[in-house]
């Protein structure tokens, strides 16, 4: 991936300003699942290497969805996760977690990698490393006064906060100056899938579409 690749692929995670994080969803529910966050607004998922058939499942969205979306894989904890899932498609990868060797996979991947950080010693180590991206995690235990706190000292980092947080903090949390926002279950209900009931996760979608839309505008 060239830096300008990487470039256009940041400036649509920018713009997406949330990410779907789809955890151990029902293999034959995550289509419609992607469908109804597509119809409300959302523009970026994660689906995590920890779901069932989860390299599988990543093509077959790809396939369904071509470049309307774009599409990460999460909880990567292992080099060979990264190349299964960059293999079926996935545009960027994300760890829970900092760990030097995967920086230095993704760098030979040519391949946008977010690690997990949640201290600034963390963060430190991981931009010495290489990464252009950290994730902060778990983001809802601290809220967005934390990474507002985290951006003094490291001023211009790209941070996706994720884990713990609500739809309706994501505008907050954009605010406070996060480049994206992860959200999880709080924005794919499982008894809301487990029912059928799509509609309530394009509505949720809809909720966070449009607190990306205000904090882009303010």
């Amino acid at each position: 991936m060239t830096a300008e690749v990487t470039g256009r692929l940041l400036e649509r995670i920018g713009e997406a300003g949330v990410v779907a994080v789809l955890r151990r969803l029902p293999v034959d529910a995550v289509q419609r699942v992607v469908e109804a966050l597509l119809e409300g607004g959302v523009q970026a998922v994660e689906l995590t290497m920890d779901s069932p058939a989860a390299a599988e499942v990543i093509a077959g969205v790809r396939n369904y969805v071509g470049d309307k979306l774009v599409i990460g894989a999460g909880t990567v904890m292992y080099e060979e996760q990264m190349r299964e899932a960059l293999d079926a498609g996935a545009d960027f990868l994300v760890s829970p977690h900092f760990d030097a060797d995967l920086v230095q996979a993704a760098k030979k991947y040519k391949c946008l990698y977010i690690p997990g950080i949640f201290t600034a010693s963390e963060a430190a180590a991981a931009l010495r490393a290489g990464a252009e991206v950290l994730k902060l995690f778990p983001a809802g235990a601290v809220g967005p006064g934390y990474l507002k706190d985290l951006l003094g000292p490291f001023r211009g980092t790209l941070f996706m906060p994720t884990g713990g947080i609500q739809p309706e903090q994501v505008g907050t949390y954009l605010a406070a100056g996060a480049l994206a926002v992860g959200v999880g279950s709080a924005l794919t209900p499982k008894d809301a899938i487990a029912q059928g009931d799509y509609s309530v996760i394009r509505e949720k979608a809809e909720t966070v579409a449009g607190q990306v839309r205000e904090a882009r505008r303010g």
